[in-house]
């Protein structure tokens, strides 16, 4: 199922930053943002719930709830990631 672009175009409630230090400031942005995820992060249930928004064309609000959601999600379990790699034995 292809979005018209005008639909793209819409911008976010707010722009989202992203881990990686990028920023999402449109419907595009966060569809490309999502199409690049791994597939270990796309299976999450915040990230299907948002595509899910997307997809059936939520308002703008709904959408940036839900990949803030999204994004916090992704934060906690990076910086548990990051924090399990660099713990030392006692």
């Amino acid at each position: 199922m292809s979005l018209p672009k005008a639909y793209l175009a819409r911008k976010l409630a707010e722009p989202l930053p992203t881990t990686d230090g990028g920023t999402l400031r449109t419907l595009e942005d966060a569809c490309r943002y999502m199409l690049a995820l791994s597939k270990q992060r796309e299976l999450g249930a915040a990230w299907q719930q948002a595509a899910k928004l997307i997809l059936n064309r939520a308002d703008a609000e709904a959408i940036t709830h839900q990949l803030s959601l999204a994004l916090f999600m992704d934060a906690k379990l990076d910086l548990g990631h990051k924090r399990a790699r660099t713990k030392t034995p006692a």
